[in-house]
């Protein structure tokens, strides 16, 4: 199996703390931005078990360096976590951002790390993935415009995830769409905006699933 740059493998740690967390944040919202909350919660879920899935996919070790299945896990969670301190008019606008508003919904990266930062559990992995999911292969994304592997490895993985269940979730201002034209996608966005390699294998994944 092809692998990106720098591609470490990844072992396995006990996730039970993370998940505390995660579900306290989750019962915490749902109360307080219902709305939101529906928004950013089932995609962060889909997310997470997708990323556990391909992360363990790509041949991980148990026996070396570098992110953790639990720290991806964690990561793919909490990666929109800043969108909660979007005001609601503007995450959910149901038609295209302006220039203004797309200001503001790009700084929930920067929110999301500041956020996970200050939580029990996180490491600095997590915390640069939160913080670089929207960066791009090519340079072209936010909040730094890191390109390549100057992106974290973890940051990468979840946006190939990250798009591809964006693609196939049911949103007010865009289509759902099938899994051919989300794979179609996927591969238009391949060294632009997301990792060549990781969606390589992220298709293989997607074939062994049917």
């Amino acid at each position: 199996m092809k692998r990106s740059p720098a591609y470490p493998t990844i072992r396995v740690l006990d996730q039970r703390a993370l998940h505390t967390v995660v579900r306290m944040i989750a019962r915490t919202e749902q109360k307080d931005q219902p709305e939101t909350f529906a928004h950013v919660h089932p995609h962060a879920h889909a997310t997470a078990r997708l990323a556990r899935l391909f992360a363990t996919f790509c041949g991980c070790d148990a026996g070396s360096g570098g992110a953790t299945l639990a720290e991806i896990e964690y990561s793919a969670h909490m990666h929109d976590v800043g969108k909660y301190f979007i005001l609601p008019s503007v995450l959910l606008k149901p038609g295209a951002l302006d220039e203004d508003e797309e200001a503001v919904m790009r700084q929930h990266s920067v929110y999301g790390a500041m956020i996970v930062s200050r939580l029990p559990g996180t490491t600095e992995t997590i915390r640069r993935a939160v913080l670089y999911h929207h960066e791009h292969w090519a340079g072209t994304g936010y909040p730094e415009g890191l390109r390549g592997t100057q992106i974290p490895l973890t940051a990468r993985l979840i946006s190939v995830v990250d798009v591809y269940t964006a693609l196939r979730a049911r949103r007010s201002y865009k289509p759902t769409l099938t899994k051919p034209e989300a794979v179609n996608t996927l591969v238009e966005m391949a060294g632009r905006e997301l990792d060549p390699y990781l969606v390589e294998d992220f298709l293989r994944l997607l074939k062994t699933k049917g």
